[in-house]
């Protein structure tokens, strides 16, 4: 399958992948974290300038800032309408746990996956790395308020400073990736591969495929929003005039 995948949850990113082949036919990465309106419609144009043309539109619905899921989500709805192709949203952290699989070459057990939510907090999921499932989650938090989170849902994770316990009910986190290990690794821990720090759109599309192949379905493009977003409406006035 030629699927389309546009993921702005973290640092924008688009491409066009053959999935039935493993090849990333075009690809297009931001720079860096914001700029997301800028960047996602010349990348558009660059990617679909590709003979191959898309079956699916898979667009990261999160978590994420709430304007920068917008314009990701926006961009994948119109190319889904305009090309009369259809449009799916996967969780973006399935990304990095797609990723995570296809290195780990079908080892096991439980990956904490963290990203930057801003205000100094973190968006983070368990996923399984065996089949890049999710376990877990999505959550935010503040840094210090993961490992606590974790434990209420049955993971133990062990974070610097803290004195190392035995739990016999609680499932160790064996693996870290992500932006927030990258940010906050005095807090929650270091990531052990710093080079996975991202989602990014080609991963996204062969977690689409893994999860079309074992007959599941792909959800609707609608944002995952874990909070509130930074900018309030303005209050309506109440008018005095008769």
């Amino acid at each position: 399958m030629i699927i389309l995948s546009i993921d702005t949850s973290q640092s924008a990113s688009v491409a066009l992948v053959d999935t039935a082949s493993g090849a990333v036919l075009a690809v297009e990465q931001a720079d860096d974290q914001r700029r997301h309106v800028e960047f996602i419609g010349p990348a558009l144009v660059r990617v679909l300038a590709h003979e191959v043309q898309p079956e699916l539109v898979v667009t990261g619905i999160g978590p994420g800032p709430f304007t920068g899921l917008r314009v990701g989500i926006a961009a994948g709805i119109a190319v889904s309408q305009a090309r009369g192709i259809p449009v799916r949203g996967v969780l973006s952290q399935a990304a990095l746990a797609e990723e995570f699989c296809r290195r780990s070459e079908g080892g096991g057990g439980p990956v904490l996956i963290a990203g930057d939510a801003r205000r100094k907090e973190v968006y983070f999921s368990v996923y399984e790395a065996s089949d890049a499932s999710l376990k877990s989650g999505p959550f935010v938090a503040k840094p210090a308020e993961v490992a606590d989170v974790l434990a209420d849902h049955g993971y133990r994770l062990e974070v610097p400073g803290a004195e190392v316990g035995q739990s016999c009910d609680r499932v160790d986190i064996t693996e870290r990736i992500g932006r927030g290990f990258v940010l906050y690794d005095d807090v929650i821990g270091a990531s052990g591969h710093p080079e996975l720090v991202d989602p990014r759109a080609e991963f996204l599309a062969f977690f689409a495929a893994r999860s079309i192949a074992a007959g599941e379905e792909l959800g609707e493009p609608v944002p995952e929003y874990l909070r509130e977003p930074d900018a309030k409406s303005a209050p309506v006035r109440k008018s005095h005039l008769k």
